[in-house]
């Protein structure tokens, strides 16, 4: 739980303050599922173990209960640990400053959190107050549903990521159209009149000349001597995306139809 509350700080971090010098993808749609996931069973675990001793039936020198602290505390010091030393490679590697001191407080307090409160409980002797408890749980479930509470306004949807998913797929298709297209001019010197040529032509391209979504074919113009232009329809927008592919880049557009114009680059 500890884990996808810190990845989704990290991502709140990254959001407001953007790193064009980051790779890799985006972990809050896993951090968010693991948190809604993990939460109830950790709150409902440790509500049935402190309810079992604060009747009896379970007792406060339990071997199975110690160890299971130890375990705790173990696995906490292993993921704390990779954590820093994970950001601190970011930072050497060119991260920037912020984002690395605002993610190594966000370890250090979860650690501090959980630290603190295992280190206490092992070592307490009586379990007929349950006021630090309380204030532990309160304050980490508060932090929970906050982290929780502010993912979702800016996580994509299920339905901007589907879209978002069938535009890369005929982003795809255009980009091998577009190989297909320069190879057929290299071998011709001159483009075909139709998609369909290519088939015949070039064989070893996987091409597909359809729209997923309207199941129309696409558009295929030609605007010049070495220039050429792809039209369809998109469910969404790439223009003000964050973290942009190079087919993104390359095959620039907005939501609804669009025509896109590519240069033959062989001479």
């Amino acid at each position: 739980m500890s884990l996808s509350f810190g990845g989704i700080v990290f991502e709140i971090i990254d959001k407001f303050s953007p790193d064009i010098a980051k790779y890799g993808g985006s972990s809050l749609k896993s951090s968010m599922s693991g948190i809604l996931i993990a939460s109830p069973i950790f709150y409902f675990s440790m509500n049935a173990i402190y309810s079992s001793l604060k009747t009896g039936e379970l007792n406060k020198d339990s071997e199975v209960r110690k160890w299971l602290v130890y375990f705790i505390l173990f696995i906490s010091s292993v993921v704390v640990i990779g954590a820093l030393m994970g950001i601190l490679n970011t930072f050497l590697d060119g991260a920037l400053t912020i984002n690395f001191i605002f993610k190594a407080l966000t370890v250090l307090f979860i650690a501090c959190l959980i630290f603190g409160f295992y280190f206490y409980d092992i070592k307490r002797q009586e379990f007929t107050d349950f006021k630090v408890n309380k204030v532990f749980f309160l304050v980490s479930l508060i932090f929970v549903l906050s982290g929780l509470i502010a993912s979702f306004f800016i996580v994509e949807s299920p339905t901007e990521a589907r879209n978002r998913k069938i535009d890369d797929m005929i982003l795809q298709d255009f980009n091998n159209i577009d190989y297909a297209l320069q190879e057929y001019y290299n071998k011709n010197e001159e483009l075909p009149e139709t998609l369909n040529n290519l088939k015949d032509s070039i064989r070893y391209f996987s091409l597909n000349f359809v729209n997923p979504v309207n199941n129309e074919e696409y558009v295929y113009e030609i605007v010049g001597e070495k220039k050429y232009r792809l039209c369809t329809y998109f469910s969404s927008s790439n223009i003000l995306k964050e973290r942009k592919s190079y087919l993104d880049e390359r095959w620039e557009h907005s939501q609804g139809y669009n025509c896109i114009e590519i240069n033959i680059y062989y001479e």
